[in-house]
Parts: C-alpha cells; structure tokens; sequence
C-alpha cells in the first residue's frame, strides 16, 4: 500500500484531553464537548451502541422491517437492530431484537463485524450478527416495543436485489447487511 509519507514521520498518539462536558444527556446517548491540549474542540454523541441482524427463515428469505422515522418524516425498510443497554452483552441484544421487531428467534447466530457509521459525529459502533433458520416466536402478538408501529416482511434475493436497485433501501446500516447476505454462497 503506497502513502505519501513514512508512518514513522507522523504522530498519530491521541490528542491529550483537556476538559470535556456533557450538553445534553438522555436515555440512549449525551452531547459531549471535548476540548483537546492545544485549542482543537470536538462536539460529538456519546453513544453505548447497537447491533443489527441479518436474519433469514429457512427458506432463505431475508426478513426486513419496516418503521418510522421521525427524523427523516418517512417509513424505512430496515434490517432488525436496536441499542444496547448498560453494559448488554451484544449478541444477547442481538437475540431479543429480532424476537422483539420480527417476532422471529434463531439457534443459529455468528458475529459478523463491527461498524462505525458516522465517526465524524458520533461514537457509535453498531455490531452486524448473522442469524439462519429463523423461524416464529410461538404465541408473538406483535414486533415492537410498546411505542413503535413495526411491520415485518420476509422478502426473496430478488426482491431484495429489487429493493436495492430502486433506492427503496436507504437506511445504511441495512444496505451493508443485505450486501454482506447477497454476497454469501447460495
């Protein structure tokens, strides 16, 4: 791999932090100010993570949701996913996500990789997991937690191919895991 410098020319320890604050802070994340030695200064969200779960039945269809997004003001198509809790083991997460917005379970898990989406800005690391054969929770009223309105689809390559062509995916976090699944030997 060719760079225009030598590694041995460049300093890259971690700048000394000088101060730091919190200006805001709700259940999921804060707003940090972070001042470095020497003047640099960096606002940024904390964040305790998330994970997110290329799920298939066994049938091999992809099983997606979709939700709203205030944010965006629009219904994404998404991959199952869902913040950590304090100090949650992610695969655990993982686990109760997909039950929790798919209504589905699987006995057959593997950690992936991990992705930073938006190191600019945030610190947030969302950890990918692959769950095969998932089949449905037996007596699973509805997906979703108590405030959310959650559809699920179980949807063929194809459909997914389709999906991606037309720009019906938008959401990041799905594009890399449908990527990932299309990818995998059939």
């Amino acid at each position: 791999m060719f760079f225009p410098y030598s590694e041995s020319q460049i300093d890259f320890s971690k700048p000394e932090i000088e101060r730091e604050e919190v200006l805001l802070s709700t259940r999921v994340f804060q707003v940090v100010r972070r001042i470095y030695r020497g003047g640099m200064e960096r606002i940024f969200i904390r964040h305790r993570g998330a994970v997110t779960v290329v799920a298939t039945t066994p049938e091999n269809k992809m099983l997606l949701i979709r939700q709203f997004r205030a944010p965006l003001g629009e219904w994404l198509w998404e991959i199952p996913a869902g913040t950590l809790e304090e100090d949650e083991d992610p695969l655990l997460c993982a686990q109760r996500e997909l039950e929790e917005e798919t209504g589905f379970f699987s006995t057959e898990w593997s950690y992936l990789f991990p992705v930073c989406l938006a190191p600019g800005y945030s610190s947030e690391v969302i950890h990918f997991f692959r769950a095969k054969n998932a089949r449905p929770v037996k007596g699973h009223i509805r997906p979703g937690d108590e405030d959310e309105v959650i559809y699920c689809l179980e949807a063929t390559r194809e459909e997914v191919l389709s999906f991606l062509q037309q720009g019906i995916i938008k959401d990041a976090k799905t594009i890399i895991g449908l990527q990932y699944w299309l990818g995998e030997s059939v």
